[in-house]
């Protein structure tokens, strides 16, 4: 392989192709220049790892493993080309692929081989099922065999096994048998006398001068393994003129086996091969017993170097041992006792959480059990007393129309709708009939002398001052997940002698259950649309919109700049969008009904009942944001608002569209597909069920969310409002601010439909609430 430098991503590459997952530096340095500044590099980039003069592959090896590795494994290079291009993919790759490749009996002989990677033949008889399915590993190559060793490639290299094999039997190791076969005995005898006399403890005498010196000599490496060092503190004693060494033949620097002994029992030879071996501050503090800020500050007063420390700097200081060796076994004692310790702790530490979890578990139990204890008991005395009407039908069939009128005949009473200005056009509607009528919102109060009706967002519900008839409109509203709460407390809660519920046919189900659970008598009433209606054939743009229709987006900016296009072609636009004031609504709907304007650009808010005398409803689109996600509209909504398109009495047919083609066939789909009923209705906190739970009036909620603390007998018709928006504003009080209000008044000011972009406003209004 020809020396080119090396770039980081190939030092990279390099380390993820190597079974044993890391390398000596000098093997780089025997096969590439300038390799150093890209090993800075990448181990800078924390992409490799490096301890002393080896690198490592993190992602497969720890340090320890590295550490463990290199006393027995001699990996190599992997195979590359001469572009500096590799043969191979890297080993996890390789790993990865096997593993979904082979069969499972394959796998299990491959994982037989670990943890070492390698096992003797001998565990696998030839005539058992695993000797066959051994035979047919080495046939592909998939395992490998060295003598009697058989081993996996992914994860040892065959240099290593090499050196295994000529370890086990005395035969010269790895780098020895590289040594030329045509080498003279005569260079080897010469070497005998520096070879001395004493045999190394693993080794027998040979015939040949060759073998005689193997005998009585250790490499660098089987030195530094037998003395417990790294193959560079010795390199650095033989350097300093430490110890006595030599050259063989072969280039391989050698150490008597006399002086190798002689320091496994003298402590003093030991220091002079062992001194340069590096040391951590953290294994010096283990071992010593000492802290680590203790070993740091004691290295500077001593005058050595803190982010390199030497085994012969420290030896015998502080309570450390005089030889590495023993450094070395009261380390991994030390570390054992840690790893065990600190298994103990987390042991404790997780008991403790296990406390702490059966302990919350109880705690939630018992808050669970007195919620549902305290659950409003729907069934009472004064049920009997009572008549629930529910007004079935589509849009444009009059349910409302009747039930005011039984609102009027009733004399006092609640109209209660999702929005203000629905709740205005009642409230304008009643009283040009004659009818005194109150205005009610979260945004205002309009009363009216005389009043004993009033014109109610559902929040603003008064259930203790009920009247004789209760309106509550829009009845599907009982599902939604955020305002559906309102709905049920006004169903439920309401004390007058007539409930009149108005809503879609998909909320049939669910009234008739909650009515039953409330032993409440019920009358359905069923209503028919009182003027046809169709879904276009052809799609209108904007250019071909016909007089006395209703463009609908959903957003107030789109309504705006579909006026600001609309007015550029010379058409006569009305608006009416959510946060309109009621004033300038009214003014606009007027314009429309009577025939100033000819378009009105409008929210789905027309599709909660505004009386609009449109002949035709346009979809400008077929998609909302529904507060979480973007989302196509359902049938039921575009049923809902396109029925507002023929209104009795003022159009005889009503025709819903859209503006191109493909959201026409969409609309046609919705229009005509049968909406899903509904199933449940949403619940929120009562003021009693708060005052049981710890914490801020935040927390308090979304504790009581997360409880779900609903009897299972109503389990099938409840659940638990989306609280998240009263959360944030829960959070915008603070304790005293609450404490000040009062938990009533509180949780009354945080259900204020609201959204994010108006929340400041809403700090603004309770501010005020608070200086009054």
């Amino acid at each position: 392989m020809p020396k080119n430098n090396l770039t980081p991503d190939i030092i990279e590459g390099i380390l993820a192709r190597i079974p044993e997952g890391f390398i000596h530096q000098s093997t780089l340095a025997e096969h590439f220049q300038a390799y150093k500044d890209a090993v800075n590099q990448v181990v800078a980039a924390g992409k490799i790892g490096r301890e002393g003069k080896h690198l490592y592959d993190p992602t497969r090896l720890t340090l320890d493993d590295m550490r463990e590795y290199q006393q027995w494994a001699t990996p190599s290079l992997p195979r590359m080309r001469s572009d500096l291009t590799f043969v191979d993919k890297p080993i996890l790759e390789r790993r990865a692929a096997r593993e979904r490749q082979l069969d499972r009996d394959s796998l299990r002989v491959i994982r037989a081989l670990q943890p070492t990677g390698y096992a003797e033949t001998e565990r696998f008889p030839p005539l058992s099922e695993d000797g066959r399915i051994l035979r047919r590993l080495l046939e592909h190559k998939i395992l490998r065999q060295v003598d009697s060793l058989i081993f996996d490639p992914l994860y040892l290299s065959e240099s290593t096994v090499q050196h295994l094999v000529e370890q086990r039997y005395g035969t010269p190791e790895s780098e020895e048998i590289l040594v030329e076969a045509e080498d003279s005995a005569k260079a080897w005898e010469a070497l005998l006398p520096q070879a001395g006399d004493v045999l190394r403890s693993d080794a027998q005498d040979g015939p040949t001068p060759k073998d005689q010196v193997l005998a009585r000599t250790y490499t660098l490496r089987t030195a530094a393994k037998r003395l417990g060092a790294h193959v560079e503190t010795l390199e650095h004693a033989i350097e300093a003129g430490h110890v006595a060494s030599f050259v063989d033949p072969g280039g391989q620097t050698r150490f008597p086996a006399a002086i190798v002994e002689t320091a496994l029992s003298d402590p003093e030879m030991e220091a002079l091969f062992t001194g340069f071996e590096p040391l951590s501050i953290r294994a010096i503090a283990l071992v010593s017993g000492l802290r680590y800020s203790n070993i740091y500050n004691r290295l500077a007063v001593e005058g050595i170097n803190r982010a390199a420390p030497t085994w012969g700097e420290v030896r015998g200081k502080w309570g450390l041992p005089d030889t590495l060796r023993e450094f070395r076994e009261i380390l991994r004692e030390k570390r054992a006792e840690r790893r065990i310790a600190r298994r103990a702790a987390r042991f404790e530490k997780q008991e403790r959480f296990e406390q702490q979890r059966r302990h919350e578990r109880e705690r939630r139990a018992s808050l669970r059990a007195r919620l549902v204890a305290a659950f409003p008991d729907w069934k009472h005395e004064g049920r009997i007393e009572q008549q629930l009407f529910l007004h079935l039908g589509p849009p444009n069939s009059g349910k409302t129309h009747d039930a005011l009128n039984a609102l009027v005949d009733a004399g006092s009473g609640w109209y209660l709708g999702p929005l203000r200005l629905l709740a205005f056009e009642v409230f304008d509607r009643l009283n040009e009939r004659g009818v005194a009528c109150s205005l009610l919102t979260g945004e205002e109060y309009i009363p009216v002398p005389g009043a004993r009706i009033t014109a109610a967002t559902v929040e603003m519900f008064n259930p203790l001052k009920s009247g004789q008839c209760v309106v509550i409109d829009e009845a599907q509203m009982l599902a939604d997940p955020d305002r559906g709460w309102a709905w049920t407390r006004a169903f439920m809660e309401a004390q007058a002698p007539e409930i009149h519920l108005i809503g879609p046919p998909t909320a049939r189900q669910l009234i008739e259950k909650l009515a039953s659970a409330a032993a409440m008598p019920l009358k359905v009433i069923e209503h028919e649309r009182l003027a046809p209606i169709q879904v276009a054939r052809q799609p209108w743009p904007l250019t071909q919109l016909p007089p006395r229709t209703i463009l609908v987006a959903f957003s107030r900016r789109t309504v705006l700049d579909l006026k600001y296009e609309l007015e550029r072609m010379k058409r006569r636009v009305s608006v009416i969008y959510g946060n309109l004031p009621p004033e300038v609504r009214r003014r606009q709907s007027d314009r429309f009904a009577a025939g100033e304007t000819d378009i009105c650009v409008a929210t789905d808010a027309v599709g909660m009942g505004l009386n609009l005398p449109a002949d035709y409803v346009c979809f400008y689109e077929v998609e909302k944001f529904d507060g979480q996600e973007v989302r196509l509209l359902t049938p039921a909504e575009v049923q809902q608002i396109g029925g507002r398109a023929g209104r009795y009495g003022i159009s005889t047919a009503g025709e819903v569209g859209a503006g191109n083609k493909r959201d026409l066939a969409q609309i046609d789909r919705l229009f005509h597909s049968e909406p899903a009923p509904l199933t449940h209705a949403r619940i929120a906190p009562t003021v009693d069920d708060l005052a049981m739970l710890p914490g801020s009036l935040a927390d308090k909620l979304e504790q009581w969310a997360s409880l779900e603390s609903i009897p299972d007998a109503l389990r099938s018709a409840l659940k638990t409002a989306d609280l998240s928006e009263q959360v944030e504003l829960a959070r915008m009080l603070t304790n005293q601010e609450v404490d000040q209000l009062g938990l009533g008044r509180a949780m009354k000011l945080v259900s204020a439909p609201t959204r994010e972009n108006i929340r400041f406003y809403w700090r603004a209004c309770a501010s005020a609430i608070l200086a009054e």
